[in-house]
C-alpha cells in the first residue's frame, strides 16, 4: 500500500507529528509512505493542485492523507478538478474546524473527502459526514533520565521554579496575555526565582529534556484540538496545569499532578503553588501510554486506510 502525507511546511520544517505518525504507520503495517510538504504562502498551495495528481500518477499512490483543513481544501480541488479517482483521508487538527474564518474550507474537504478524521471528540459536532475521532500519537519509548543534567546544563538552581508555556508566545490563540498574568502573579506570591520559557524551536530531543528538566507546564488556549504538548508533558513527568479546551480533560484523565482548572489567574496560581511547595512530578502515566501510544495510532489509521481502498 502506498501512502501520501501531506502537510504543511514552513521554511523546509514540517509538524513533527505528521513524521513520527507516518513513521509509526511505515514501521508497522505494510505500507510505503512518500511526503509532500506544502510551501508556505498562496503559491504552494495552489502549486500543489497540480503537483499531487503527478505525484500520484508517477509513484502510483493508492491513498492520500493530508493533515489540515486548508491543506486538505486544496488537495481535493486537485481532485475534483484533475483526478477525480484519488482517494484522500483529511485529519483536522483543530483551529481549521473552531475557526470560524477556517471552517469553510475544512467542511467543504471534509464533504469530498473519501474520509476524514477529526482529533478530538469535542471537534465531531462540525462533521456530519463519514469520519472517526483520531488523536495523533506520541513516542511514549524515552528515559527519564536528564531531569538533573539539563538543569545544570541550563543553569537552573534548585530555588529556580521553571514553567513552560504550551507554544510560542506570539500564537494569539494559545493566549500568552492570560499566561504572563498566571505568571506575574505565581511570581509576587512565590520564594521561587521563577523562569518563563516558551516552546519554540526545539528538536524532539531537546522538547525531551528540557520537560524532563522544567517545573511545570501552563497551558491555557482559547481553543484546542488534541494538544500534543500535553502528552509530551505527561510522557516526561512534568506537571500540568491546563483550563478544559479541546480534549485535554480526557488527556489528564487518571493522571496525577495534570489539573484541569477554570481559567482564572487565581486557579492556575493555586496549583502552580501546590507543584512548587511539594515538588511533585507526575508519576502515573500510564493512562496516555494506553491511549496514545502511536503504535495504538497507527493501528487506527491502517484500518482507516483499508477501509477507504475497499
Amino acid at each position: 500500500m502506498n501512502i501520501l502525507y501531506v502537510s504543511r511546511s514552513h521554511a523546509g520544517q514540517t509538524n513533527p507529528f505528521v513524521i513520527e505518525q507516518a513513521s509509526c504507520v511505515e514501521k508497522y503495517h505494510p505500507i510505503k509512505v512518500s511526503h509532500y510538504f506544502i510551501e508556505n504562502g498562496i503559491r504552494g498551495y495552489i502549486k500543489t493542485i497540480f503537483a499531487i495528481p503527478k505525484l500520484v500518477k508517477q509513484k502510483k499512490i493508492d491513498l492520500v492523507h493530508v493533515h489540515n483543513g486548508l491543506s486538505a481544501f486544496f488537495v481535493i480541488l486537485s481532485k475534483l478538478l484533475l483526478l477525480r479517482s484519488m482517494k484522500v483521508v483529511a485529519t483536522f487538527h483543530g483551529s481549521d474546524l473552531n475557526e470560524k474564518s477556517k471552517r469553510g474550507y475544512s467542511l467543504i474537504a471534509a464533504k469530498y473527502a473519501s474520509y476524514s478524521i477529526v482529533v478530538s471528540k469535542k471537534m465531531s459536532r462540525f462533521l456530519a459526514f463519514k469520519h472517526s475521532v483520531i488523536p495523533c500519537g506520541i513516542d511514549v519509548d524515552i528515559e527519564l533520565i536528564h531531569r538533573d543534567t539539563i538543569r545544570t546544563r541550563l543553569g537552573w538552581g534548585d530555588q529556580d521554579f521553571v514553567i513552560l508555556f504550551s507554544s510560542n508566545f506570539s500564537r494569539k490563540e494559545k493566549d500568552p496575555g492570560f499566561a504572563f498574568k498566571v505568571v506575574e502573579e505565581f511570581s509576587l506570591k512565590s520564594d521561587c526565582n521563577v523562569k518563563f520559557i516558551e516552546l519554540k524551536g526545539y528538536t524532539r530531543t531537546q522538547l525531551t529534556q528540557i520537560m524532563q528538566g522544567a517545573d511545570a507546564l501552563i497551558l491555557c488556549s482559547v481553543m484546542e484540538g488534541s494538544p500534543q504538548v500535553i502528552k509530551e508533558a505527561i510522557i516526561n513527568t512534568l506537571p500540568v496545569v491546563a483550563n478544559d479546551v479541546g480534549d485535554v480533560a480526557e488527556i489528564c484523565e487518571g493522571v496525577d499532578n495534570c489539573y484541569v482548572v477554570e481559567k482564572t489567574i487565581d486557579a492556575y496560581v493555586d496549583r502552580l503553588g501546590e507543584i512548587s511547595a511539594k515538588q511533585l512530578r507526575i508519576k502515573n502515566r500510564q493512562p496516555v501510554i494506553n491511549n496514545y501510544d502511536n503504535k495504538i495510532i497507527s493501528n487506527y489509521l491502517y484500518k482507516i486506510y483499508q477501509l477507504v481502498l475497499k
